[in-house]
């Protein structure tokens, strides 16, 4: 089967969708009888999301189409300063550009690379005769850009993957109201057009089959397919050198990944290791808690530096930050907030012998139904009072030596893209 795949998140940088692409490229290559073709956006070195690791990590037989992202992405990227450190004044104005991205571009900053890469892609069904099409969302750009070579090839099956909403996620909810209604005639476009649709939670497929009154027929090409974990990867990095910021005598809590307060409040969990502080010096003193990643509440941000057992470090790369996970015996994970998303490092935890400890977003959060029975998991609320409860259970766990919790393979990759190269192979 001869693959077309289209995305615009890809291993050339670090956060998660791109990490879920690197995986869906290496396993549906390793298929005998499958040549993939990856049509993606060309990331600066000097950007901030750039990871050599992650590209090193990719399939070598995997042919790749690397497109100028156009003027508007690269006025948007965020860089490097010559000192290869996030410009000072750039990681001031992030949250900024951030809010401009989303209340004004239409409907992302990659749009103008929609454009250019379609008639490339247009020229590329032309010479390379592809089987099938699939596009990964977010964001959505990706899926636009698969629409406009589709409108070229429509005998050519078509495969969306819809990691999040569109129209309806959470941090487009405050955009003009002009931008909505050119992107709900976007999305329509791309729902009418294409053949087969990917969900990773329920509620985001009924909420579009409801939404857009999917047919009976239309109905029956919806599928439910979750992210997973690398197990050879991980056996091998977990024989590494363990990285220099975790205690051997500590209990390490760590999370990987960006914080946007939008989605994400991070308070009550400070709240509760100050309140632990005040009570019981000797459990806080037990604690080592890691986090990397961007954090756009910059005074949250502050009062977890300015914690003795906290420390908050900028991104790092792919692989260092599964070694943090694999040495670290609390994986914490915040659930989203007014969102149908499930955070995509849950898997990558599953595959860590630590506990994950989930703080839900709200009481909607769509990630109670897969974490709140789990063995791995130990969940709460969104409340100091809460948090503060199970981070005393956590230390209790550590003290009995009863934290370690074995992966669930039920989520490691090989069975999941097995699965993906059916639904690409159907007919």
């Amino acid at each position: 089967m001869k693959i077309l795949f289209i995305a615009c998140y890809s291993p050339l940088i670090n956060n998660s969708a791109a990490i879920e692409t690197l995986q869906y490229l290496n396993k549906l290559s390793e298929i005998n009888g499958n040549e993939v073709h990856l049509l993606t956006v060309n990331f600066p070195k000097n950007s901030i999301y750039y990871d050599e690791y992650l590209f090193s990590m990719m399939d070598t037989k995997i042919k790749c189409h690397i497109i100028d992202g156009g003027p508007i992405f690269k006025k948007l990227m965020p860089k490097k300063s010559s000192q290869n450190n996030v410009n000072v004044s750039i990681g001031k104005n992030k949250k900024i550009l951030r809010k401009v991205k989303n209340s004004i571009v239409i409907p992302d900053m990659y749009y103008g690379w929609a454009k250019r890469a379609s008639k490339y892609g247009i020229n590329l069904m032309q010479s390379e005769k592809f089987d099938v099409i699939f596009s990964m969302h977010e964001p959505p750009s990706s899926h636009l850009c698969a629409y406009y070579i589709k409108k070229k090839f429509k005998n050519i099956p078509w495969i969306t993957y819809w990691s999040d909403p569109w129209l309806k996620d959470s941090t487009r909810q405050k955009s003009f109201i002009l931008k909505k209604i050119i992107e709900k005639r976007m999305e329509q476009n791309v729902v009418n057009l294409a053949d087969k649709f990917i969900f990773v939670t329920e509620e985001n497929k009924n909420d579009y089959i409801k939404g857009y009154n999917f047919s009976k027929k239309k109905s029956k090409y919806t599928y439910i397919l979750n992210r997973g974990f690398d197990k050879g990867l991980y056996q091998r990095l977990s024989l590494e050198e363990v990285p220099k910021l975790i205690k051997n005598d500590k209990l390490n809590m760590v999370y990987t990944g960006e914080i946007f307060s939008k989605l994400r409040d991070i308070n009550p969990f400070i709240k509760a290791l100050e309140e632990i502080k005040n009570e019981n010096i000797d459990s806080y003193n037990m604690l080592n808690i890691l986090f990397f990643g961007n954090i756009d509440d910059v005074e949250g941000k502050k009062r977890l530096e300015q914690l003795e057992v906290s420390s908050v470090s900028s991104r790092i790369p792919f692989d260092e930050a599964l070694k943090y996970m694999l040495n670290s015996e609390v994986l914490l994970l915040f659930g989203n907030k007014n969102s149908k998303q499930i955070p995509a490092k849950i898997y990558d935890y599953f595959g860590t012998n630590g506990k994950v400890f989930v703080i839900y977003g709200d009481d909607k959060d769509p990630i109670r139904d897969l974490v709140e029975n789990h063995d791995k998991c130990i969940t709460s609320n969104n409340s100091s009072y809460e948090i503060k409860d199970k981070i005393y259970r956590l230390i209790e766990n550590y003290k009995n030596k009863e934290i370690k919790v074995v992966p669930d393979y039920k989520y490691e990759w090989n069975s999941i893209v097995k699965k993906l190269n059916n639904i690409l192979e159907e007919k």
